[in-house]
């Protein structure tokens, strides 16, 4: 018997996976949203400004790639998880070259900056990003808990660490870019494994078709000429 905690409707779930694979589909709007946030963030660490770090991960879109990753591991499609992956991975490469040059051009001291002198890899990074990755995914699965999206994409420290990447390799600091790294994958995979659990007891292994049928879709818009970014990465 499942538990009616978990229990949403097939128009919820399929109006859930359109989303998904809507918000992290590779398009000018996705990668504006990535520079915009690497920016605030990026600008936020130099000046140890934590309100506008903060404001950088509420715009930042890296949620969506990632609870794509998990519907694409419930339903076991490589297709749909090769896709995730392959956004994801150019999100962090655009995020990273964008605050390298920021730390080119602003003159900054990378051991005075307070959240980045506290990134260190731990049980404890992985044990938050588990809890935010379970709150994540029910929230945004839940339409009746949409509200908390904002809260939890706070939670979800992955702009931060990708931003430190670039501002170390700036800084030519290779202990806190390795810090960054180890963080970012404890923050990705918690998030990847708790998503993936809450999807599977919410049944979406049986919304494969309309996953499928979302991502298809989304390689005709690719086709017709919007994925410009992915279009010039592959040539």
């Amino acid at each position: 018997m499942k538990f009616n905690l978990f229990k949403i409707s097939k128009s919820d779930k399929d109006s859930f996976c359109k989303e998904i694979i809507e918000s992290s589909t590779p398009d000018l709007d996705f990668y504006f949203l990535v520079i915009l946030s690497t920016l605030i963030v990026a600008l936020g660490l130099v000046a140890n400004n934590l309100i506008l770090v903060i404001g950088g991960m509420l715009v930042a879109p890296l949620l969506s790639p990632i609870l794509a990753l998990a519907l694409g591991v419930v339903i076991i499609n490589i297709k749909v998880i090769m896709r995730s992956i392959k956004i994801l991975l150019m999100a962090i490469l655009t995020s990273s070259v964008i605050s390298y040059l920021v730390g080119i051009f602003i003159e900054f001291d990378i051991n005075h900056i307070d959240l980045i002198s506290v990134m260190v890899p731990s049980y404890y990074t992985f044990i938050v990003a588990v809890t935010a990755g379970f709150a994540a995914s029910f929230a945004w699965a839940r339409p009746d808990s949409a509200n908390a999206i904002s809260g939890i994409a706070i939670s979800v420290t992955l702009v931060p660490p990708i931003t430190a990447l670039g501002l170390a390799l700036a800084s030519s600091d290779m202990a806190i870019f390795n810090n960054a790294i180890l963080v970012l994958l404890l923050n990705v995979f918690g998030i990847v494994l708790a998503s993936t659990i809450i999807f599977l007891l919410m049944g979406f292994y049986k919304s494969k078709k309309k996953i499928l049928a979302e991502v298809k879709q989304e390689e005709k818009v690719n086709n017709s000429g919007e994925g410009i970014i992915e279009k010039i990465i592959n040539k």
